[in-house]
């Protein structure tokens, strides 16, 4: 029997000094709170096809979905759409080549062991490309839809992604049946085949004091909220503190991620007026208040509502995520600055995604290049250490 070919993940390549990523294809609307009509129809499985596969031949690294099980209400139900995440992904990694496919999971909606073999299973169908986005659950609503209508405690929550994680891991490495006791799971000779290709990169966007620490000392990337009103030095200091608790703590060094909302066009100008036109004028408000309350309550990842309110705008354009709103050159400089903050990803959003893509392929990415953020995609990815 043919072994199956086994591939290096991007996710742990040095090849680019700024990765990138597409992410919420896999949700209506994608990261927009807006009525605009091109915004992102998830439930066409052609289109997510079509914009998988163009991100890939251009040698992005990564493809991250939303993991959503109910939209935010208002007149366009944001994200009210959704592809579940772990069969999302499994659908495109049969067709891509090298760019990593990702599931975005909560982990109190599925046992450990059930999703360990999901995961191999991508893992092997993808030739070694799988990552997983751990989220231990902070939207009310939704987790209530599976645990009726409570969730355990902020903190709590990451008590049981330890044990959790703790139990997928062994299913990825144990050779033979193993047991685990615990507060959450007991797991009497539990087993797992096949093992991955590759070890799973695991990514997770804890904002809180706790969150932050599981993902430290857990995970290979942060995925951050950055306090984008407060500045540049706030934001450098916001990854410095989490990169400085993965060393310090952990002996450990993790990858910083973002998303970034991109309205690109051949002027400054043209581009603050298209995004005032689905922002200002069809920003869906009542959506956005649902969104701005329960994060403000049950994430973490700002201190209060009243420091979500201060994002509005942001949550509109792009989910909270940094703006890239210019022309192409204006675009690709600030890549750079971000990177300079010491981002290492970008996942990029767009309202109309299938344009937004083809533009920023054609007008940004060979600036990254001269830019010497990343290499021209073509030669051969160095395989994984």
């Amino acid at each position: 029997m043919t072994p199956i070919p086994r591939k290096p993940n991007p996710m742990f390549s040095s090849r680019n000094r700024l990765k990138l990523g597409v992410f919420g294809l896999n949700i209506e609307g994608g990261c927009t709170l807006t009525s605009a009509p091109e915004r992102l129809a998830a439930d066409d499985w052609s289109a997510n096809l079509a914009i998988a596969k163009k991100a890939d031949q251009a040698g992005l690294e990564l493809l991250l979905p939303v993991g959503r099980w109910r939209g935010w209400g208002g007149a366009s139900d944001p994200m009210g759409v959704s592809y579940e995440t772990y069969t999302w992904a499994a659908g495109l990694a049969s067709v891509t080549e090298q760019i990593a496919l990702f599931t975005t999971s909560h982990l109190s909606t599925v046992h450990p062991l059930f999703a360990a073999k999901q995961a191999a299973t991508i893992d092997h169908i993808s030739g070694g490309r799988f990552g997983l986005n751990i989220i231990c659950g902070w939207y009310g609503k939704e987790m209530g839809m599976f645990n009726g209508g409570t969730q355990l405690a902020h903190d709590r929550r990451y008590d049981h992604a330890d044990e959790w994680l703790s139990i997928a891991r062994k299913a990825w490495t144990e050779p033979s049946a193993f047991d685990f006791k615990g507060e959450f799971f007991n797991i009497a000779q539990g087993v797992s085949q096949p093992k991955p290709l590759n070890r799973p990169f695991l990514m997770n966007a804890g904002g809180s004091e706790r969150g932050r620490r599981f993902c430290a000392e857990h995970c290979d990337a942060a995925f951050l909220i950055l306090k984008q009103e407060d500045g540049s030095a706030a934001m450098r200091a916001q990854i410095n503190a989490y990169r400085d608790l993965a060393r310090q703590e952990y002996g450990r060094e993790i990858q910083i991620w973002v998303y970034v909302y991109v309205v690109q066009k051949d002027s400054l100008e043209e581009a603050e007026q298209y995004l005032d036109y689905y922002v200002n004028q069809l920003g869906d408000e009542a959506a956005l208040d649902n969104v701005t309350a329960e994060i403000g309550i049950q994430s973490g990842m700002f201190a209060n509502a009243e420091d979500a309110e201060r994002f509005r705008f942001h949550f509109k354009a792009g989910f909270a995520g940094l703006p890239l709103v210019g022309t192409a050159e204006m675009i690709a400089e600030r890549c750079r600055d971000y990177n300079e903050l010491g981002i290492d990803g970008l996942c990029l959003t767009w309202l109309d995604y299938h344009q937004g893509l083809d533009d920023f392929l054609a007008g940004v990415l060979p600036r990254l290049e001269q830019l010497g953020l990343r290499q021209p995609y073509g030669t051969a990815m160095e395989e994984v250490a």
